[in-house]
């Protein structure tokens, strides 16, 4: 039958990677697969896994690992497709046939598969050439290309096949009895069952080789074909029985039935790695490695084959790189366009949430959905490499390190003071806003909303999420920050205080400003607690302590720690004076 002649055994215990070939690939896998030998199911091949790879179909069963088989995808000729129908399951018909020429085999499989995973040195370049990789590819050298000799193949030692041993039986029988053919005869059915129990001897040595053997065990000499193994070649191809499996090769098939699903796509990636044929790219040169090596062979081996891996290698990747030009092109003519429509549809949903807020309607479900629709095509584009006028600026956008800072820093700013009025009218000198208001007279939608000083921290958080995935260390953040007031209006400080908190601020919470105003304050309206100064300048208490700790440090204000009684109870309180001290002259000081 077609699996007892096409497939070859496997140890179903060893993952299928571990099984690949060097230069063989897993392509997809598939579970809950039956086989069909034929028309007919195949007892033991109901339950396993399929795996394809770019040169062969494993099947591992799943309740007996020991049936488990391998078939080479250059046996298969045809494919069908049968999409199921009520409780039939989907199947995928593979049509087989002998992968050698005129439907015979040609004996160059055996000694292939002898040479598998055997290591050999190359007689012309000296090579080295190690085991895993495929039959056709291991019969080359894999640096100058030239065929492996039989002699090399005979004095490197390989894993015996248990159907390659002699027995007794064999040894006993007569070789005058097996008239032999000339050595350029190869034509051998390897399942023929008459041939059982037959010897050939080698001309060499004399030993007697089994029949599925093309060279000597001993010496590695050429073996002859027995006539008499022709003849029943012969006659087994003309006869109609179906139970000879070489006269029904061309009607041999198997069928792969799909019990959980996955047939269409496991079906879409069997005919595109049936197009490919991968096994194809090392056959003709298997062929002399096993046979007779012909002047036009020869010019495709040693320094020419070399070269000409130098030169296709070098095509290949030209190719590639032309090929991907090719589509960076074709993004770069719609990349107006893909920014036009993003900024169109980010437009778009920005109206239609704020619609629905104005109506009443938001709900929090629908402004999640609508930011993550926004955010969603502004890192696309990002990704892309195109800008929109409020996308964020990634470092592949800009070649040029300052410039990437100046645009982070154009980029925090505007996030900064968004929906900001901008008020430069004398911002430059702090101190003549000291009689402003606490709080900014702004309408201000950004990180700022109107204050005139915040956290680093706070800013660095606000920032990397309106960034969404294109995040800022903190490490470029600081690198920003002293180009900041050139893209800021009124322009953003920073400053840091003894207790090591770091804020940006506007002028009017510098400390020149802020020591009149607090000046003044408590000179209009007495002795003034911390709690007080921070209601009155818009900032937090622990914020409010620092400043004044400054203004404090420079001699300008002291403290006076009070009992304060309070209906839950009393504390301390410190209130906060006018240092007239500073310069007072004490009775028996001296002018100096």
């Amino acid at each position: 039958m077609a699996l007892a002649r096409f497939t070859k055994p496997v140890d179903g215990t060893i993952p299928v990677p571990a099984l690949l070939y060097d230069d063989e690939d897993l392509v997809t896998s598939q579970d809950g697969v039956g086989i069909y030998d034929g028309s007919a199911k195949s007892p033991r091949h109901q339950i396993g896994i399929l795996a394809l790879t770019s040169l062969r179909l494993f099947f591992i069963s799943v309740p007996a690992p020991a049936d488990s088989f391998y078939l080479d995808l250059s046996h298969v000729v045809r494919t069908d497709y049968y999409a199921g129908l009520l409780r039939s399951s989907a199947k995928i018909t593979l049509h087989l046939e002998s992968s050698s020429e005129g439907g015979k085999d040609t004996g160059s499989g055996d000694l292939i598969d002898e040479l598998d995973w055997s290591t050999w040195e190359c007689e012309v370049c000296g090579n080295r050439n190690g085991p895993g990789w495929s039959p056709a590819k291991a019969a080359v050298c894999s640096l100058c290309g030239v065929p492996r000799s039989v002699s090399s193949a005979a004095a490197t030692p390989s894993k015996p096949s248990p159907r390659l041993a002699p027995t007794q039986g064999r040894t006993t029988l007569n070789s005058a009895s097996l008239p032999l053919l000339s050595e350029g005869a190869s034509q051998v059915p390897v399942s023929d069952p008459e041939s059982v129990g037959q010897v050939i001897a080698c001309p060499a040595c004399t030993y007697h080789n089994p029949p599925s053997l093309r060279t000597c065990e001993i010496c590695g000499t050429s073996l002859p074909v027995a006539p008499s193994l022709k003849q029943v070649t012969r006659s087994l191809t003309a006869s109609p029985a179906p139970s000879s499996a070489v006269g029904s090769e061309g009607a041999s098939f198997i069928k792969l039935s799909f019990r959980k699903g996955g047939d269409k796509p496991f079906y879409t990636a069997l005919k595109r790695t049936l197009q490919g044929k991968a096994w194809q790219t090392t056959r003709s040169i298997a062929r002399v490695a096993v046979g007779t090596t012909s002047p036009a062979a020869t010019g495709a081996s040693g320094i020419n084959q070399i070269l000409n891996t130098f030169q296709n290698n070098a095509e290949q990747r030209s190719t590639s790189l032309s090929s991907a030009l090719s589509d960076l092109e074709a993004l770069a003519s719609q990349a107006k366009q893909m920014v036009t429509l993003a900024s169109e549809l980010t437009e778009q949903i920005r109206l239609a949430e704020a619609r629905s807020k104005a109506e009443g309607r938001a709900s929090l479900s629908a402004g999640s959905e609508e930011a993550e629709a926004a955010n969603f095509i502004q890192t696309s584009l990002a990704q892309l490499g195109l800008t929109m006028a409020n996308a964020p600026v990634t470092q592949d956008m800009v070649k040029d390190e300052r410039k990437w800072m100046e645009e982070l820093a154009r980029e925090l700013g505007g996030l900064l003071q968004q929906g900001q009025e901008q008020n430069t009218e004398h911002w430059e000198d702090a101190t003549s806003m000291a009689s402003s208001p606490g709080k900014d007279n702004t309408k201000a939608t950004g990180i700022m909303r109107g204050r005139g000083i915040v956290g680093l921290d706070e800013v660095w958080g606000g920032w990397n999420r309106a960034r969404g995935v294109a995040l800022i260390p903190p490490s470029t953040f600081l690198q920003v920050l002293p180009h900041l007031p050139s893209y800021t209006s009124p322009p953003l400080l920073t400053r840091t205080f003894t207790s090591g908190l770091s804020v940006l601020h506007t002028p009017r919470y510098t400390h020149v400003a802020f020591t009149s105003r607090l000046s003044s304050m408590i000179t209009l309206s007495g002795p003034s607690t911390t709690l007080e100064v921070a209601r009155d300048e818009n900032v937090t208490v622990s914020l409010a302590g620092e400043m004044i700790a400054e203004v404090e440090k420079d001699g300008e204000i002291c403290r006076d720690e009070v009992q304060v009684d309070g209906p839950f109870g009393g504390g301390r309180d410190i209130r906060w004076w006018i240092n007239i001290f500073e310069d007072y002259v004490w009775d028996g000081q001296q002018d100096t």
